[in-house]
């Protein structure tokens, strides 16, 4: 009888033990197919097409997806890190939606679409021990196979036309390829010479080098490998839609990521950069021409101070704000701004169309430009639309994204903490 009752009490308690994993396997496949469902919605909108591209049996990308958006919230609230996100060419509307995610107080105040655009920032923003590292032999090979069978279909092309030229470029560069290809093997990747194309460079926008990434969990078995590799051959694809829908809630009023249509190819914006300067926590980085020529000092002992101490590399300034009764755009040195980030953009004021004529022109035609900007006068940049479209990268069509700034006065849009704002500067403007 006693005895009975242990066995009795034992298979309680495993019976316990099971429905508690079996409710967290329940829970963990309900939050999976959350993800799932705006990841497939993201590849359709963004390449207009039906199908979906993962399915349920993709639960095991969970703990992954997990792991990197709280690597992705540390990432975008670190200040060390200049949010310079790979793999894309919309850097005004990625920057926008960078400081509007990180004005949140923590992670939980973001849905799942949001914090999927977190997973893709902790793996496509700039990481400098990453850059460091190679593929491994077997990687590089298979990058190699991959453009030979791309120059092969190019062949096939220039055949059907006749292309005499490019029919003989191709099957040189194929040549070359195999020569190259056959000399790793033979010295086991150890004779590198005359070999290009970053075979061996790590390029997280790759799909072969994000599964030589993700080759530990790939090792875990044939589900894991085919979820990740799923996922890797069309993760540009995914980071894309996944901006898309974050931007069509904004611009678009669409909240629900599922009902953004998929065959819409252009959202509009319109966001006039001059009236959103004080809206936004917006920092302009003047030119190098601006830093060091008077005609953009003016003629008070503040601003005069301003560029001695530039000159002596005392301290930097930069625009942040305008007082729209003067119609002046506010010069503050970095020292002054508030310690938090900002969306920072690097201007490029125009100087004309003639590039021949004397730096004297150029410099008064830039002048006149600046001041009709902080005026409001003439033609003012605007982020008009992103579109989708099909762009050839890496000698593939892809699906790609891009932004139109209509009469653009910058150069470059980032998310970055004041702490990184000078060090920006001295690298990258002066």
């Amino acid at each position: 009888m006693k005895n009975q009752h242990k066995r009795k009490r034992r298979t309680e308690r495993k019976s316990k033990t099971k429905t508690k994993r079996q409710k967290r396997s329940i829970r963990n496949k309900r939050e999976a197919k959350k993800y799932i469902d705006i990841l497939n919605r993201a590849y359709m909108t963004i390449t207009s097409s039906f199908h979906d591209i993962l399915d349920k049996d993709d639960y095991v990308l969970l703990p992954y997806l997990k792991t990197s958006i709280k690597r992705g919230w540390k990432v975008l609230n670190d200040k060390k890190i200049v949010k310079e996100i790979k793999c894309n060419t919309l850097c005004m509307t990625v920057t926008i939606l960078n400081w509007s995610l990180g004005k949140r107080a923590k992670l939980d105040d973001l849905d799942a679409l949001q914090k999927l655009y977190l997973f893709f920032i902790s793996y496509l923003v700039e990481d400098g021990e990453l850059s460091k590292k190679e593929v491994t032999l077997k990687h590089a090979l298979y990058k190699i196979e991959l453009q030979i069978m791309e120059k092969q279909k190019d062949l096939e092309k220039y055949t059907k036309k006749g292309d005499n030229r490019n029919i003989k470029k191709a099957n040189k560069y194929i040549e070359n390829r195999q020569k190259h290809k056959q000399q790793l093997i033979e010295s086991e990747g150890k004779n590198k010479e005359g070999i290009n194309g970053g075979v061996f460079h790590l390029d997280v926008c790759n799909n072969v080098d994000c599964e030589y990434l993700h080759e530990y969990q790939m090792e875990k078995g044939q589900k894991y490998s085919d979820s990740y590799s799923k996922f890797c051959l069309n993760i540009i694809e995914l980071f894309k839609g996944v901006i898309w829908l974050n931007m069509y809630r904004i611009f678009g009023k669409i909240y629900n990521p599922l009902k953004v249509p998929i065959t819409s190819n252009k959202l509009d914006i319109n966001i006039n950069i001059r009236n959103s300067i004080n809206k936004l926590d917006l920092v302009f980085l003047p030119e190098e021409t601006m830093y060091f020529e008077d005609i953009f000092y003016e003629k008070h002992t503040l601003d005069r101070l301003r560029g001695q101490n530039f000159r002596m590399q005392k301290s930097y300034w930069v625009y942040n704000g305008i007082d729209m009764r003067t119609n002046k755009l506010i010069k503050r040195t970095v020292d002054h701004l508030k310690n938090k980030h900002y969306i920072v953009a690097q201007l490029k004021v125009d100087t004309g169309p003639n590039w021949r004529i004397p730096y004297e022109t150029k410099l008064k035609i830039m002048y006149e430009n600046f001041i009709n900007f902080e005026k409001g006068l003439g033609k003012l940049p605007i982020l008009k639309d992103i579109s989708k479209q099909i762009k050839n990268i890496g000698g593939q069509d892809k699906y790609d994204l891009q932004e139109y700034i209509d009469n653009s006065i910058t150069l470059h849009w980032l998310y970055m903490h004041k702490e990184n704002i000078v060090p920006y500067i001295k690298e990258f403007v002066v």
